[in-house]
């Protein structure tokens, strides 16, 4: 037996020696989840992205900025690697691991991503000189960690994020595969998360696509990253803002009239008035 799988061996590597390298392309592991950055810079699952987004979207939908959403883009990463975990020390849980005892407010309301969020803004609102701090600082201001300089190895990536999510970094965020255990495909469901995350409603919602307006660029750049992470839990077939679609898979986001493999999957291309989201058909 031993022998054969050594000679199996032998046959495989001889064939990936012969390979052409467009052999070898196809036997490379596909990517999965999300890319964020200009340049990819830096890799969360499809989980982390939505989660990432929607810290940003209360963020902004309160008041804060970009370094606000930084501050906590490195305190979840910290606290939780952005996965809104239902357990903790003693009784920390959430994203932001809050705890029910120190007054935070209840499990359930802690275990929504959106209220943790909120909690977390509220604090460091009322923390004074928190702008002029480091991320690393103004996070442990508000967690009071007993281990402070554990926040300080996030910080670069939580800049890349912050800039794609609040920044209004242009094509952003891209998001290749992966959906949560029970995905919502109507748009409706789609439409009360946008509300209830931006403070604002819809544009407008059909059965398969829902229009969120876009004031100047950077606003719709960041509702559309904050779309395409969306599609980890929505099941979205493509978003499109300023000429610009992106759809899941390896091409992130392109120009219909320049790409030559785009296929037309979008419903339609925005221009840089409104982010277009169209939805796949349940599976």
């Amino acid at each position: 037996m031993r022998a054969l799988s050594v000679l199996t061996s032998l046959f495989l590597l001889a064939g990936l020696a012969a390979c052409s390298d467009e052999g070898r392309e196809l036997l490379r592991p596909s990517k999965t989840g999300c890319y964020v950055g200009g340049a990819g810079e830096v890799h969360l699952t499809a989980e982390q992205a939505a989660n990432a987004a929607t810290i940003a979207a209360v963020g902004m939908r309160d008041g804060m900025d970009e370094q606000a959403v930084a501050v906590a883009i490195t305190t979840a990463m910290q606290e939780s690697e952005l996965v809104n975990v239902n357990y903790g020390h003693d009784d920390s849980l959430g994203l932001f691991q809050q705890r029910p005892s120190m007054g935070w407010g209840t499990e359930e309301e802690l275990l929504d991503p959106v209220y943790a969020s909120f909690k977390f803004y509220e604090k460091l609102r009322r923390t004074d000189g928190w702008e002029r701090m480091s991320l690393a600082e103004a996070a442990q201001a508000v967690q009071v960690s007993a281990y402070p300089d554990l926040y300080e190895q996030w910080e670069s990536d939580a800049l890349v994020i912050a800039d794609a999510f609040a920044g209004g970094e242009e094509t952003g965020l891209a998001c290749i595969s992966g959906n949560a255990e029970e995905v919502a495909y109507d748009t409706a469901s789609f439409a009360d998360a946008y509300e209830y995350q931006w403070g604002h409603a819809v544009s407008d919602a059909e059965e398969a696509s829902v229009v969120i307006e876009a004031d100047g660029a950077a606003a719709g750049w960041n509702r559309a990253a904050w779309a395409v992470a969306r599609a980890w839990d929505f099941g979205i077939a493509s978003v499109s803002y300023n000429g610009m679609v992106w759809a899941p898979g390896e091409e992130a986001w392109v120009d219909p009239d320049d790409e030559a493999t785009w296929e037309g999957q979008a419903a339609s291309v925005a221009d840089a008035t409104e982010v277009v989201i169209t939805f796949a058909a349940p599976e």
